[in-house]
């Protein structure tokens, strides 16, 4: 809380206020700096939120993306496009997630040369579990938002994350 008379200055504000002094587009600055700092915000807390089932952010999202699946299964090179992350980051996780017992890797039926990833019973308790502590926390820094708030940031961040998705 601010001292009586003295305001408390938003940095991003600040840096926006500096870089129109010099540079155009402040208002693309401030929308840039301000999803950066928000993502990095949300990712803390959620990953806080995460902890007590030993997961964090990245891991919960490749397995909550296997779950939704109708096989529980997909070719690593398929998780890769879908969390728009390398593939050796989703080596990584698939790693982590196996030494836990959440995933399993198996060869696709289809096509021996493809390594699928399979959610395991254990990863589905998991992620319940996970969604419960999300849920029940708000989703983090979301749970200061209404539900206007929540559609409208959605709806906007949706209009970000579209040329970026695989076929958008």
């Amino acid at each position: 809380m601010a001292a009586e008379g003295t305001e408390r200055r938003d940095a991003v504000d600040e840096a926006a206020a500096r870089w129109a002094e010099s540079y155009p587009g402040a208002g693309g600055f401030r929308a840039l700096v301000s999803l950066v700092r928000g993502y990095a915000a949300t990712a803390r807390e959620v990953d806080r939120l995460l902890r007590p089932v030993g997961l964090n952010m990245s891991r919960f999202e490749l397995l909550l993306l296997l779950s939704f699946t109708r096989s529980g299964a997909l070719p690593v090179m398929r998780i890769r496009d879908l969390l728009m992350v390398h593939g050796s980051s989703v080596t990584y996780l698939v790693d982590r997630l196996a030494e836990a017992g959440w995933v399993a890797r198996e060869d696709d039926p289809a096509d021996r040369r493809v390594s699928l990833v399979a959610i395991t019973d254990a990863g589905r308790a998991v992620v319940d579990r996970a969604a419960g502590l999300l849920a029940d926390g708000g989703f983090g820094p979301l749970a200061g938002l209404g539900d206007d708030d929540l559609d409208a940031l959605g709806t906007l961040l949706g209009r970000l994350r579209a040329p970026a998705q695989p076929g958008g």
